[in-house]
Parts: C-alpha cells; structure tokens; sequence
C-alpha cells in the first residue's frame, strides 16, 4: 500500500475519529455492564472471560483510532487540543486499568465490583467521554454557524436578484439547498455523534453510583463493600438526581434536538436491558415489562415538542438554533419542567430494577438473595416501602432539577468557532498536521 493511501485511510479516519471513540466506549462499558451480571450469576471469571473480551475490544478501538492521528490530535495548531489532552490522560487511565486488572486476577482470583482496576477503567472511560462530547459540542457550532451564515447569504442573493428579475424562486431555493446540503448532512451525523456520546456519559454516571452502593465488593481477601445505610441512600437519591439532572441539561443544552431525550434515554434502557435482563436467564421472562420504561422518556418528548411549538411557532429561517440559542429560555414552562423531574426520578425505581433490588435489600432486609427470587423481593421492597422509596425518588428529582437549572450551558465561545472553522477547512482534504 503506497504511503498517500496509507495518509488517505488516516485523514478519513481522523474525520470520523470522534464518531468511532464513542462507538468503542459503548462496546467497552456494556461489556462491563455485562460483566456485573457474570459476577451475579457467579459463572466462572477470568481475565479473558467473555464481558472482558468485550471491554477489551472497545478499548482497543478507542486506543488505535486515537494514536493513529496522535501528532495530529496533540498539535498546538488543533483547537480541539486541549479536549484531546483529556482524552488521553482517560486513554492512558484505560491503558493502565489492564495490566493492574490483570494483576489483580492473578492475586486474588475473583474480584469485587469496586476494585482499583475497575474504578482506575470507570474514571478513564469518563475523561474519554467528556473530552468526546466536549469536541463534538463544538463541532455542532461550527456546523450550526455554517448553516446560518448560508441561509444569510442566500436571502441576500435573493433579494438582490429579485430586484434585477434574474433569476425566480425555484432556482434561488436550489441554490440553497445544494450550498447547504454537505453541511446538513454534517449535522446529522454529528447529532447521531451527540447522542451517543450523552448516552455514554449517562452510562458512566450511573456506573460510579453502582460502584458506591452495590454490594458486590466482598471477596475472601476483601471487603469494599458500602456500609448498606450509606449505599441506600446513594441510591435512593443518586440515581433520581442523575436522571432528573441529566436529562434536564439535555432540555436546556440542546433545545434545537428536541428527539435528543427519547434517544439518549431509550437507548440507555436498551443497554441494561440487554447486559441485565436478558443475559440473565432468572430474569429474561421480564424483558418485556422492562421495555416499559422507555415510557417516560416518550411523554417528555411529546410534552416538550408540543411546548417548543407553542412558544416558538417556528423561528424566523434566519435565525436557526444553535447550542447557545437562549430564545427557549423564554417559552421554558417551569411547572412542566418540574413535571419531567418527578417522572423522571420516580421512574428510577423501574430503570434501575435488578441491581437496585440488591441495594435496598441489604439495608431494609437482609435476605440471602438467590437469583430466582429477585423479582419477589423487589415487588415486596416497593409494596412495603412504598412511601420511603417515592418521597426520597421524589427529593431527588427535585434537588436535579435544581442542579440542572442552574448550571452554565455548554456551548463553545466566538473564539473557539472561528479556530475550528480555520482549522478544520485547512485539515478537511488531510493537508495539515503532517
């Protein structure tokens, strides 16, 4: 292979690299997610078991595809350097996490879900994502400005020609779109980045709150267990937070990607549902009612398209929304929003069936918990603490709400667009970074 197609393969790959990274992310933590159900089941674990192949395999994908454009990535000229700092300091948290799991193994045979390798992979899969998301944040901007810097030279042309009688409206609209066609067809592939990239960092998110609250980390060497009162409440309010936190930024962030919601969340349910129901055989016949908790996710989508349609009534063409848009700011209906952070935080109790039944088991009642009996004990947590479990879900929806409210909007500076528009029309046919 001559050395000018082995440069086209790195510049295309580079121009996808942030799509792929996210991609292998997602393959590494639903072997991980996986692998939590192999530590229930209690089947047989190695350092080459199958979730570990699975964990492996999308790191290597995040690694290469990383390293293949290293100079390129790390160039004091890329304004996306400092984000690919923090992908790589993740990158070599990841790398690490191997030969100490590897160790770990060695030493101590089966391992605890809260380890030192685990928590080293879990912390290093997190600035991946982060330092991911952040570049495709910026990439959605670039493309938003390049859409509307289109739309204002086009009604520009328009008018002008509309005074001379050059040209009639079916030619003008053809100019258009085909001027604004690449970049459309940029955004949706940069919108499908997003939304794997927030499904990801929601996946990471609540894997630190596992990590602190099942009781999965005692082995016969030992013990890192929660104490049960600590782990029930870092449930009991961690995840309705995070849900009702989360998923609010997504409302305010990007308000233009109204679908973002239903995605992200009915993605992350077909994730666990996959990794922790229908892996497991105990709970399999469930696979069903577990789908149900896309549910929510869909009224929101709903409820929110139907109010963005009220209040905006369609934005003037010349001003289409970006991620620093605040005009939804002023059609934000603060009841609804408390509505979406009680469904939200309320239906973390379904989301997060079966792992949270070990959780409020341990603390409320102590069973011996045989696989085969996690569906009645979690129908009888939820009939006899019935109260308990919704007023804390609902506490917690509410303090995420006001987390989600509150924070700043991730959106990229003036600055930081016009860097990316020099760098990335200077790099798009593979001519810089060599």
């Amino acid at each position: 292979m001559s050395i000018i197609s082995l440069q086209v393969c790195r510049d295309i790959l580079y121009k996808y690299q942030n799509l792929i990274i996210v991609i292998g992310l997602l393959i590494s933590f639903s072997g991980g997610s996986w692998d939590i159900t192999f530590h229930i089941l209690s089947q047989p674990e190695s350092f080459f078991s199958y979730p570990h192949t699975l964990v492996y395999t999308g790191i290597f994908i995040v690694i290469s595809i990383f390293f293949i454009n290293f100079r390129k990535n790390i160039s004091n000229k890329n304004p996306t350097r400092k984000d690919n700092l923090l992908i790589l300091l993740g990158a070599v948290l990841i790398l690490a996490a191997g030969p100490i799991d590897f160790s770990w193994h060695l030493k101590f045979g089966l391992d605890g879900l809260l380890s030192p390798p685990h928590v080293t992979l879990l912390t290093g899969w997190l600035l991946v994502g982060l330092g991911n998301l952040k570049i495709t944040n910026n990439l959605i901007n670039l493309t938003l400005k390049r859409i509307r810097s289109n739309k204002s030279n086009s009604v520009d042309r328009r008018e002008l020609d509309y005074q001379n009688n050059d040209k009639n409206d079916d030619d003008l609209r053809t100019v258009n779109n085909t001027a604004d066609n690449p970049n459309r067809k940029e955004l949706t592939l940069f919108r499908f980045q997003l939304f794997l990239n927030l499904s990801f960092i929601l996946m990471i998110l609540s894997g630190f709150i596992y990590f602190f609250s099942l009781p999965f980390s005692e082995t016969q060497y030992y013990n890192y267990n929660p104490d049960p009162l600590i782990a029930f409440f870092v449930y009991s309010l961690g995840f309705p937070i995070l849900l009702s936190c989360f998923f609010i930024r997504i409302l305010k962030n990007y308000s233009e990607f109204d679908e973002m919601v239903l995605l992200v969340g009915s993605f992350y349910v077909i994730i666990m549902l996959l990794t922790q129901i229908i892996s497991n055989s105990f709970l399999f016949e469930y696979s069903g009612y577990y789908l149900l908790n896309i549910i929510p996710f869909v009224i929101i989508y709903f409820l929110n398209k139907n109010q963005i349609k009220k209040g905006f009534t369609k934005i003037n063409t010349l001003d289409p929304p970006s991620l620093s848009n605040d005009k939804a700011k002023k059609y934000t209906n603060a009841k609804l929003y408390i509505f979406y952070a009680l469904i939200l935080s309320i239906s973390s109790f379904t989301i997060c069936f079966p792992l949270n039944t070990y959780i409020l088991n341990e603390e409320l009642y102590g069973y011996l918990l045989y696989q085969n009996l996690v569906p009645k004990v979690y129908v009888q947590l939820f009939g006899d603490y019935f109260v308990i479990i919704i007023s804390l879900s609902m506490i917690g929806g509410l303090l995420g709400l006001g987390m989600g409210m509150g924070m700043g909007t991730s959106v990229a500076s003036k600055y930081n667009v016009v860097q990316f528009r020099q760098y990335f029309t200077e790099h798009r046919h593979g001519d810089g970074g060599k």
